[in-house]
């Protein structure tokens, strides 16, 4: 009796085309979390192209999971940006090989990337939206609406969206003005009920206020901070997606 031919299993993957806020975590497909041994879940291991390994914690919430602590640095290494299109293959298991594309639809070639961003940081590029930054070697400066910045680097983040780029400090924590262009452009007001949604699918509802002729966020910023884990020198960008409803996006400080 002729032996059937025994195949190897097939690897299953996805992708991933990286946006907005992926630097901290990044979110694994809910259809592909069956492929994952259930016993393996705390932790897995990313294979990037040269073959150096990297273990990364998976934090879960609700019935969501992530790619979290140990993510940061597979991202300064590599060093990924807005843009760039990754594959997983999972064994099975825990283990993921990664093969990395960049924009030009190619693979990337991580070396010539370093030399490019002069870092093993995330390549930043400037989006002709972002407010331009001073040519002043000053450590700080203040914006025009009054909010401390304490970076002269451009960001990492593209849209063609409307957005508000801020670098927190204890004052963000609990307003946010929101520029002229963007109200025009947004048929924003005084009682303006928007929506703003993080990378998590956690949702909130504010309704904008005025200060004499200006309109701004104000009230449930905190609680939004809070529920992101954000820090002094974190960037946040509020990007309007939709009429009235905002991405929040956050660059942690020191990945740029």
């Amino acid at each position: 009796m002729a032996r059937k031919t025994e195949h190897p299993a097939r690897r299953q993957a996805f992708f991933k085309a990286l946006m907005g806020d992926f630097s901290q975590h990044l979110r694994i497909p809910s259809a592909f979390i069956k492929n994952l041994n259930r016993r393996s879940l705390h932790t897995c291991r990313l294979k990037g192209p040269s073959g150096q390994c990297w273990v990364v914690e998976l934090e879960k919430r609700g019935n969501r999971l992530f790619f979290h602590k140990g993510w940061e640095e597979f991202v300064k290494h590599h060093p990924l940006e807005v843009g760039d299109f990754l594959i997983f293959s999972c064994d099975g298991v825990s283990m993921f090989d990664v093969t990395i594309y960049g924009k030009t639809f190619c693979e990337k070639n991580v070396k010539a990337a370093k030399r490019r961003s002069g870092s093993n940081g995330i390549a930043a590029k400037r989006s002709g939206k972002l407010p331009r930054r001073s040519d002043s070697h000053a450590d700080k400066r203040r914006a025009v609406d009054g909010v401390e910045e304490t970076s002269l680097r451009p960001i990492p983040f593209q849209s063609k969206n409307s957005f508000i780029c801020r670098v927190l400090t204890a004052r963000t924590l609990y307003e946010v003005y929101i520029p002229t262009e963007v109200v025009i452009a947004e048929g924003l007001k005084a009682g303006t009920a928007i929506k703003i949604q993080d990378t998590f699918e956690m949702s909130w509802h504010l309704r904008l206020r005025a200060n004499h002729d200006r309109v701004l966020m104000r009230s449930g910023l905190s609680n939004i901070c809070k529920a992101n884990k954000t820090s002094h020198g974190d960037t946040v960008i509020f990007e309007f997606v939709k009429p009235r409803v905002v991405q929040l996006h956050i660059i942690r400080a020191g990945v740029y």
